[in-house]
Formats: C-alpha cells, sequence, structure tokens
C-alpha cells in the first residue's frame, strides 16, 4: 500500500489591501477572507478489495435464505484500561423478505432475537422479561428500525441485509487487499479498512461460495481499542429451516418491555 499524504497549501496573497484611517500616516492590512472548508476526500480504495468487497456482498445479499454460524472473540475494558477477552458463539437463519432468527451464546449472556416480518422480539434467559414490538416489514427495514428507534442491533447485522456492500463501505476512508491468508485451514482473500472511528479487516472465500471467513474490528477511539472477531462457518444457502424457528420461544409468565426499557437496562 503506497501511503497517502494530505497537505495543506499556504495561500501567498501579494499586495495586500490597505485601509486608511483619520491619520493619513497610520495604515493596517485589511483581514484575509476565510477560505471555504476544504472537501473531504474521496475514498481510497484498491481495485481489488473494492472487488472482492462487492462479489461477497452481492453473493450473500442476493441468497433467499441462509444459514450460518460464527465464533467470537471480543474486549471487555475495565475503567483501569485493562482488556479482558470474553468468547461468544452466534447462530443465524435467515428467510427473505421477513424471517430472522439470531442466537447468541457467551460468557457474559445469553440472546434470542426473532422477527417474523410482522414483529421483533429479544429475550435474555437470565432476565424476568422479554423485549417485543411490532414491526411489520423485510429484513433491511427491521434492521433500520432497530437501529434507530429500538437502540439494538443484532451482532454481525450488517451481512443481513440486501446490499451489505452499502452497509460496510459507506463510511470507508481507504482499504486495501493484504492478499490470500489461512484462516482455520481454509485459504481466503484478506482485506483492511480505515473509518474514521474503526479499523477493520474481513477474509473472504476465494469460491465457489464467495462468504465471510473471518472479520475483525478495532474500535480505536475507545479506551484502550477493543477488538472484535467472528470466525465464520457452515454457511448454508439451501437450508431446511422449519416455520417455528422464527417464532418466539419464550417462557410463560414472562414479563413483557418495550426494546427502550431493556437497551437502557443493558
Amino acid at each position: 500500500m503506497r501511503p497517502i499524504c494530505l497537505i495543506a497549501t499556504a495561500l501567498m496573497l501579494s499586495g495586500p489591501a490597505l485601509v486608511q484611517v483619520a491619520d493619513a500616516q497610520t495604515r493596517q492590512a485589511a483581514p484575509a477572507a476565510t477560505p471555504p472548508p476544504a472537501a473531504a476526500p474521496a475514498p481510497v480504495v484498491s481495485e481489488t478489495a473494492d472487488r472482492l468487497l462487492r462479489q461477497m456482498s452481492q453473493y450473500v445479499g442476493s441468497a433467499e435464505q441462509f444459514t450460518f454460524h460464527a465464533d467470537i472473540l471480543f474486549d471487555h475494558v475495565l475503567p483501569s484500561g485493562q482488556k479482558l477477552q470474553y468468547a461468544a458463539s452466534e447462530d443465524v437463519a435467515l428467510q427473505r423478505p421477513g424471517r430472522l432468527y439470531v442466537e447468541w451464546s457467551g460468557d457474559l449472556g445469553d440472546r434470542q432475537f426473532w422477527f417474523d416480518g410482522k414483529s421483533a422480539t429479544l429475550y435474555d434467559p437470565a432476565t424476568p422479561f422479554y423485549a417485543s414490538a411490532q414491526i411489520a416489514g423485510d429484513i433491511d427495514g427491521l434492521l433500520q428500525k432497530a437501529t434507530t428507534q429500538l437502540g439494538f442491533s443484532p451482532p454481525l447485522s450488517d451481512l443481513l441485509y440486501q446490499d451489505p456492500y452499502n452497509a460496510l463501505h459507506g463510511a470507508v476512508r481507504y482499504g486495501f487487499d493484504l492478499g490470500l491468508n489461512d484462516v482455520a485451514g481454509r485459504s481466503c482473500h484478506a482485506l483492511a479498512f480505515v473509518e474514521k472511528d474503526i479499523d477493520w479487516q474481513i477474509w473472504i472465500e476465494p469460491g465457489p461460495q464467495l462468504t465471510p471467513c473471518k472479520l475483525v474490528i478495532t474500535y480505536k477511539t475507545q479506551p484502550s481499542q477493543p477488538q472484535f472477531t467472528a470466525v465464520f462457518s457452515d454457511w448454508d444457502f439451501a437450508p431446511r429451516i422449519a416455520a417455528p424457528v422464527f417464532t418466539p420461544d419464550v417462557p410463560a409468565g414472562l414479563e413483557k418491555i418495550p426494546f427502550a426499557k431493556i437497551s437502557s437496562a443493558k
């Protein structure tokens, strides 16, 4: 990767304007005009990195249904600045246009999330309540509303949109290709991207299924720069998913609360 330098150029103004005051002997330079704000630099992404990210996004986003598993490591930062690493796993089942099930199991607790095209439900087995909200529409609409209105978004949700490229690439400033790397015995294309608040890497299977192999996110503006890592496996684009999988299955007697309350509690 060739380093990109942004150079600010100072403009020298010759013959500054002068203003006469009451004393003809006294003159002062007029203040220089405020220059217009500089335009934000265009993203600098290598052709190979952009092409591979687009191809993966088109392959996953165009699928009518799929399931996958992810093994996850993530950092929790203590007030002292010490990073503690925890593990989790996530299983996803998706059927377009409007069915999604996400199951998270980890060191810091478990979660289950259902969407059936009419409502979204989140359940934490460690609590005596569950959150539910009426949301009609497709998965893209659900993810947008979950983020902006419910204060909740399933982990790895960028990969669940019909256009993952738009979700992944929207804030990228720089991106480059690192070649082929090994991920759990698979040879995968390694790509690296830079954004304002995060750096991230993604490894992509070369084919025939152009799926993510691994994802690493570094939150560089947060104390101690915690990381989130997911290693993907078991992608299936012709799964036999029973309809009840997308129906909320919460124990009887639990209290139903709005998402806003459970988000605040968390």
